[in-house]
């Protein structure tokens, strides 16, 4: 019997037909802590499959709830709810995804979310891009503040909306960064190999990123810089290669070429990488950018199977709704943020209480 891990039921099915043929029989199915799905399979005569968990439907849940609400006259996003009417339906939208979310019966009308407190909350974070399924979240957590204090409440929001993880290093796990061109890999993973070198650890940084100006002698900078060894891998078996023969016993952190989410052969390529690796996948995205396009590329890298994101470039930005809110649809885990382009400065761990401070920065008056 095999297992096979995925983000939802139906990937993990596939995964099991494509090792196993078109004949598997589905043992078990089972919910992770991570939010992933675990299937257990065989290729021997098919057993009677138990019922697959219910997957959460959150994300079209909401999608359906804010277009309802739209459909009846709520604003539009960013819109101020300044008339009653308008007020009304949206808060009434937001009270039933609260109920959704909590199992609370709901009750029509404007309730849990129809306070002074909800509204301005969503008032601080509209302005930052985050989207109307996040900001739901974000207010749903911030009613389980046990202390009336802004940033306290917006601490409790982010946590609860966000599962926080930094990458660990392992010589049997590589990280291996992925992301579009121009994310800040490279950086990142100088940065993260400084942290393992700072902890007394050795570090061994591959780069496959070889197409990209300049990019060579980057690396070599920064391995000098660091002390740390560096290899030049240009193919997948390279890469397996110098793991085979140096053996790292450290940090083991590999760059991968920037890949678009709508080239399959891009993804291609990358899966060969990981395949040579055996490494952990970490998303690296910009903290700022179209919203619509972080969400395909989160979502497509989901797909390839990362779960933990770096957003950077946090010091180039005042809004990171776009990678906040991609992280969110796609249920990453948030591991690292950028908000230097100093090597030296480091990388810093992801928790709700930096994000809050981050997005109250600049903020006048109080959420109450």
């Amino acid at each position: 019997m095999m297992k096979f891990i995925a983000p939802t039921v139906e990937a993990a099915k596939a995964k099991a037909r494509r090792a196993l043929g078109d004949g598997v029989a589905i043992v078990s199915v089972r919910n992770l802590p991570s939010g992933d799905v675990e299937v257990s399979a065989s290729d021997g005569p098919a057993a009677a499959a138990p019922p697959a968990p219910v997957e959460p439907g959150y994300g079209d849940h909401t999608r359906q709830v804010l277009n309802d609400a739209a459909q009846r006259g709520a604003p539009s996003t960013g819109a101020r709810l300044h008339e009653p009417l308008e007020q009304k339906f949206a808060l009434d939208a937001l009270a039933r995804l609260s109920s959704e979310l909590s199992g609370r019966p709901h009750r029509a009308g404007p309730i849990d979310l129809s306070d002074r407190t909800a509204r301005a909350m969503a008032d601080v974070l509209r302005p930052h891009g985050l989207s109307d399924e996040l900001i739901a979240a974000i207010i749903e957590g911030a009613r389980l503040a046990e202390v009336d204090d802004d940033l306290y409440r917006l601490e409790r929001g982010l946590a609860y909306a966000f599962d926080y993880a930094p990458v660990h290093f392992s010589p049997m796990t590589p990280v291996m960064l992925v992301g579009p061109t121009g994310a800040g890999k490279t950086s990142c993973g100088a940065k993260l190999s400084a942290a393992a070198l700072m902890r007394g650890a050795t570090a061994f940084i591959m780069t496959a990123d070889v197409g990209r100006a300049g990019a060579i002698d980057q690396i070599r900078a920064y391995g000098d810089a660091l002390g740390a060894d560096y290899y030049i891998t240009e193919t997948p078996h390279e890469v397996a290669e110098a793991l085979r023969s140096k053996r790292p016993t450290g940090a083991v952190v590999l760059d991968t070429p920037g890949v678009s989410p709508y080239d399959p052969g891009d993804f291609a390529a990358l899966r060969s990488f990981q395949e040579a690796t055996r490494g952990e996948p970490v998303l690296v995205l910009p903290a700022s950018g179209d919203p619509e396009e972080f969400k395909d590329w989160a979502a497509a890298f989901a797909e390839f199977g990362a779960r933990r994101m770096i957003i950077t470039k946090f010091d180039a930005t005042r809004r990171a709704g776009a990678a906040l809110s991609a992280a969110f649809a796609s249920k990453f885990t948030l591991a690292h943020f950028s908000q230097t382009p100093f090597i030296s400065e480091g990388l810093i761990d992801a928790t709700p209480d930096y994000l809050a401070r981050r997005l109250l920065a600049g903020r006048v008056g109080r959420i109450s």
